[in-house]
């Protein structure tokens, strides 16, 4: 449904445009920016690992797709996003996100947040989707 601002902002100079101005506004800012790749990716499929960020900075979305062999705690397979992105990423010192396989188990990212070092954790060979929205604070 349309809202007519026409009789409300009658012999206002320029009143419908401003109003429209300001609603292009605020949905310009809840658009999202251009894809970025995450840093020192080891291990990690390049075609399908990157995050975006909204362009009014309150939230990003992550997507990846780690392959591989089975994936533990010692296991070197990591990324990095940005500490600037990182460190807003709730108030803990690591966020855990949880991925399905392509066997449909269970895996996790670790994101830690004062260095944005992500580590994963897939029980079995197969390749681990992981997409999630995150919100910054």
């Amino acid at each position: 449904m349309a809202i007519n601002f026409d009789p409300i902002f009658y012999g206002m100079q320029n009143g419908t445009e401003k109003i429209k101005g300001n609603f292009d506004k605020v949905n310009d800012g809840l658009g999202w920016g251009e894809p970025q790749n995450f840093l020192n990716m080891n291990g990690i499929t390049s075609e399908f690992s990157q995050y975006k960020v909204r362009k009014d900075g309150n939230a990003v979305i992550v997507t990846l797709y780690v392959t591989g062999a089975a994936i533990d705690s010692s296991s070197s397979v990591a990324c990095y996003l940005p500490t600037s992105i990182s460190k807003r990423i709730g108030y803990s010192l690591s966020t855990q996100i949880i991925g399905r396989t392509d066997n449909n188990a269970l895996g996790f990212m670790n994101i830690a947040t004062q260095t944005g070092k992500c580590t994963f954790y897939k029980p079995d060979a197969s390749g681990l989707y992981i997409q999630a929205t995150l919100p910054l604070v």
